[in-house]
Parts: structure tokens; C-alpha cells; sequence
């Protein structure tokens, strides 16, 4: 995100959509509304060669963005592109169309240097890489589910059960070849394993390119040693951080996961609850599937988790550890050293001297 505050020239505000791009320019106090433009990457290229030197172009954050600020960036225009939220940007208007959003965009972009705009971190591109492939994985394992808990469904419907711990290992796989299913079933429960094939092919595909990323970003094998989070899960978190620089403390990127209580406080009213779910719901969900694994060991964490069980119900107590994991991957890669279990639960602070010329020579060794 940008910090410096130097007044915008020229701000454009650009309302993104997925085909047409409505351009709105503020100069010397007055707007100047362009020809709508196709959201091409002709078209963008185009419209930067028409713009003047000391132009600056805000986007809202979507998809259609995204594919803007790629071009933006690749255009050497990254520094002169601000990525915007704008739900909190006049929520309370009541008229909207295209030219008003990007009219209100271009006179906030104006203000920015004495009102800073609620700006997102677009990623570069190894870690734009890393964070498709980690999500893509991701949505291969969902759609795996899904057709496993489809092919029991359909056996229930007809008062069918696969025996065994693994209904779709070599056993459950022979006693589903051995039974006589009526036609429906015979044609859908075949398809369905085809299709089971086929996804567990492609997800050893993804696995292999994730294995593959530890050369190219060190910063893996640190996570890595965190109790819970292994080959899959640490690309995941590392591609949604993105870079350690952007959170000032562990704090930060704890409220940056969503795993923070939300609290009310105004007067005499004093209330808290549950997590604010703010933040990349990835993150949020690699953190909490990393704890539901590293309760079943015996590590600080399972410890913790048991403590908290006492008092709290399951899915609260879980939420603690995965905000405790967030805060032990900051440490981790603050430092730049593995995790040390004599270590958990102290405040992140400056290494003992002998850790800390570990640390440099771990870095060393890593990179």
C-alpha cells in the first residue's frame, strides 16, 4: 500500500465491469467524463497512452479489477494504481450508475493525500502463481468431497451401505463391484467414480507444482515446521500473506485472518462476540484446518486446546489455536527461523543471541 501523501495530478476513476469500463477523469476541479472502453487489453494500453504524465488511475477491488491491474502492472503503471474497497465509500448513496462510481472514485482518489483511500495489496506475480495453484488445489480436494458424499447418498437412497473405515479404498471399492444395482444407480455410480479418478489425478498434478515451490520461496520450509501445517497447507497461508512486511506485528496479521473476536463499546455497553470473519477467508481456513490437526498431537497447542475445552465449546477453543498459529507464523517468518516449541506463547520479540545467529544462518541455508 502507498504511503505517501503528495497530491494526485490527474485522478481517473475507473468503474471495472466484465466487458465495458466507464473512465472518469478529474482535472483542475472539473470531471471529464471519456467514451465508455471494452475491458481489453488493447483498450487498456490504448487508454494509458491518452492519459497525461501525472496520472493516477483508481480501480475497485473485483475480478474484472484484477484482470486491470495485471495490465496496469505490466504496463509499469503498478505504482500510479491504487486497488480500492469501496463498500465503505458512500454506502449511503442513493443514486448509482457507472459515471457516478467512477466520479466518486476520481474526486476521492483527489483527497487522497488528507483522506488515504482504503487501499487492498495486489500481489506480484510468483505469488499471484503460487496463490492459483494453492486455491486451485483447494478446489479440486472440495469437488472430490463432493462426489464422494454424492455416491453415498445415492446407496443410501436405495438402503445401501459400503462397509469398512475407507468406503472408497481397495475393500468398499470390490464390495460395490460385487453388488447388483438397479439401472439408474449402475449408470450414475460408475460415472461418479470416473470422475473420483479423475480428480485425485489431478490433484497429485497440483501437489507436485506446490512440492515444487520450496526453491522458489524459502519461506515455505519455515512454515512447515509449525505443528498442523504441512505441504498443502503452507503454500495456502504463504501465498495469502503475501509478504511478512505488510503487518507491523503478529497482532496485525491476527486481525488480518479474521480470527478476532469482534467487541462493542460505546458508553456504558461493553459487549463482545464472535469472530469477525474479516480478511481472506483462505487464510482463515487454512489456519483452522491446520489447528484441527495439530490438536491431535501432543504439542503446546493440543495442550491449550484441552485447557480451553473445559470452559469453551469446540469450534470457539479451535478458533483460539488457529488465531495462536497465525501469530507462531508470524514469528516465523519475522525471525526467519523454524518453529521452537520452548518458544510458544511468548510474546514475538528480539531472539536470544544465539537463536538470532541461527536464524541468519538458516536464512543462509534457505536461500
Amino acid at each position: 500500500m502507498k504511503t505517501s501523501i503528495t497530491p494526485i495530478g490527474t485522478p481517473v476513476g475507473i468503474d471495472v465491469h466484465k466487458r465495458r469500463c466507464k473512465v472518469v477523469e478529474f482535472r483542475r476541479g472539473e470531471i471529464k467524463v471519456r467514451k465508455p472502453m471494452g475491458n481489453t487489453r488493447e483498450e487498456w494500453l490504448e487508454l494509458l497512452t491518452e492519459l497525461p504524465p501525472d496520472a493516477e488511475i483508481g480501480l475497485e477491488v473485483s475480478t474484472a479489477g484484477y484482470f486491470a491491474m495485471s495490465v496496469l502492472e505490466g504496463a509499469g503503471w503498478r505504482e500510479r494504481a491504487h486497488w480500492v474497497h469501496t463498500a465503505g465509500i458512500d454506502s449511503n448513496r442513493r443514486q448509482k450508475n457507472d459515471r457516478l462510481d467512477a466520479e466518486r472514485l476520481a474526486r476521492k482518489l483527489a483527497a487522497h493525500h488528507v483522506d488515504p483511500l482504503p487501499e487492498a495489496w495486489f500481489p506480484p506475480p510468483a505469488i499471484r502463481a503460487l496463490r492459483l495453484r494453492a486455491r486451485q488445489r483447494c478446489w479440486l480436494a472440495l469437488l472430490r468431497t463432493q462426489a464422494k458424499n454424492h455416491v453415498q447418498s445415492l446407496l443410501e437412497m436405495h438402503g445401501l451401505q459400503i462397509p469398512g473405515s475407507d468406503p472408497f479404498g481397495a475393500a468398499g471399492r470390490r464390495w460395490l463391484a460385487e453388488q447388483t444395482l438397479p439401472p439408474p444407480l449402475a449408470e450414475s455410480i460408475p460415472q461418479t467414480l470416473r470422475l473420483l479418478a479423475l480428480l485425485e489425478e489431478e490433484i497429485h498434478t497440483s501437489e507436485r507444482y506446490l512440492q515444487a515451490a520450496d526453491k522458489q520461496f524459502p519461506e515455505l520450509v519455515l512454515i512447515r515446521t509449525i505443528p498442523g501445517l504441512g505441504p498443502i497447507l503452507a503454500p495456502v497461508i504463504w501465498s495469502e500473506i503475501g509478504t511478512i512486511e505488510r503487518f507491523p506485528s503478529a497482532k496485525a496479521l491476527a486481525n488480518g485472518t479474521g480470527l478476532v473476536a469482534s467487541f462493542y463499546d460505546s458508553g456504558e455497553v461493553k459487549t463482545t462476540g464472535p469472530i469477525t470473519h474479516q480478511g481472506s477467508r483462505w487464510l482463515r481456513w487454512a489456519l483452522v484446518t491446520a489447528a484441527n490437526v495439530a490438536i491431535q498431537g501432543r504439542n503446546p497447542f493440543a495442550r491449550r486446546y484441552h485447557r480451553l475445552r473445559r470452559s469453551k465449546k469446540a469450534n470457539v477453543a479451535k478458533a483460539a489455536i488457529a488465531h495462536s498459529l497465525a501469530r507462531c507464523v508470524y514469528g516465523v517468518l519475522k525471525h526467519g527461523c523454524p518453529y521452537r516449541e520452548d518458544r510458544w506463547g511468548r510474546k514475538v520479540g528480539a531472539l536470544e543471541p544465539e537463536t538470532r545467529a541461527g536464524a541468519r544462518s538458516t536464512k543462509t541455508a534457505l536461500g
